[in-house]
């Protein structure tokens, strides 16, 4: 994974002045449009490649898989990442003396093995559900809106005070097929150490830990690195959790929020909406003042119009790929 170098930016909003997480993510895109250029990709062909080789004309179908085409859903989840991301980040700067409190503290509960209370944060973060039928696009429209922002940034100095963090904007975990409690923090683990180049797996992923253990691991880590958004994908797999672990997760992720103030996404299909709703706390938790994104099949309008044209790039060269005869 490429890290970034931090780069400082001014920040018109007040709330976020002086906050090197928010500083350092790229800036608010303003405009539909931009958010659109920046979202698609296109692909190449011509209308002479009808008279190709069938085995030529089968690899020009692939290329339908690398075709992006935004449509209102991309934008609205575009927007909501811009939000939460920032919105979760105003009251956990690294500069702050709750940060260093709070991981002090944390440090103290995982040395001791004892319980520890950790600051109170007021959360400004708050995370929302996408859920839509199977195959509908909800994981790619996510991953391709994650990859607007940098997944590790690296601060070193702010304003030439010495400043060393590696700030996690996003980290995408997989639900379990089992739904475990901690099968998610062994995931978490191992995506924390893929983005940042860590071995928290190895030191904290060990069977014999109990889920207690890890999930104060799990969420020490968090504070360390300053997580922007934790985005939880499959989260039907709850339904097949045992021994009500699906609960114990949601009030765990919940915890997150209020504990942290990191804000939680979490994407299912349409079961995972009875699930995440078992508890009306945990549905309200989780929907925050974003609300729920429920993502139905395409009707036949103008969304589905737009979906069906493909743009012309740069013409094949037809000439250097054999025709048919």
């Amino acid at each position: 994974m490429t890290e970034h170098q931090a780069i400082y930016a001014e920040q018109p909003l007040p709330e976020f002045k002086g906050n090197p997480l928010i500083e350092a993510l790229p800036p608010i895109l303003l405009d539909s449009r931009e958010v659109i250029d920046m979202l698609s990709t296109k692909v190449e062909h011509h209308d002479g490649e009808r008279q190709f080789e069938p085995r030529y004309r089968m690899q020009f179908v692939l290329r339908l898989f690398r075709y992006f085409q935004p449509l209102e859903q991309h934008l609205d989840i575009e927007e909501r990442f811009s939000k939460c991301i920032r919105q979760g980040y105003i009251h956990r700067s690294p500069l702050s003396p709750d940060y260093a409190m709070s991981l002090a503290g944390g440090h103290k509960i995982i040395k001791s093995g004892g319980y520890y209370l950790p600051v109170a944060y007021s959360p400004t973060g708050s995370g929302f559900t996408i859920i839509g039928l199977s195959g509908v696009g909800k994981t790619s429209a996510v991953t391709r809106v994650l990859s607007l922002y940098p997944q590790v940034i690296v601060h070193s100095r702010y304003h030439d005070k010495p400043l060393v963090l590696k700030q996690i904007v996003w980290l995408k975990l997989e639900c379990p097929h089992d739904g475990s409690v901690k099968g998610l923090c062994m995931e978490f683990f191992g995506a924390v150490d893929r983005a940042a180049r860590t071995n928290y797996f190895e030191m904290y992923a060990k069977r014999s830990n109990t889920i207690d253990l890890m999930m104060q691991r799990m969420e020490q880590i968090a504070r360390l690195h300053c997580v922007g958004v934790l985005v939880i994908d499959e989260t039907q797999h709850l339904r097949l959790a045992k021994g009500g672990g699906s609960e114990k997760m949601l009030n765990f992720l919940v915890s997150l929020v209020n504990k942290i103030g990191i804000p939680v996404v979490l994407i299912g299909t349409t079961p995972a909406k009875d699930v995440l709703q078992s508890e009306f706390r945990q549905a309200r938790r989780s929907s925050g003042i974003l609300g729920d994104l429920l993502w139905d099949r395409m009707d036949n309008d103008g969304s589905w119009d737009i979906f069906c044209v493909i743009h012309v790039e740069i013409p094949v060269d037809a000439a250097k790929i054999p025709v048919k005869r």
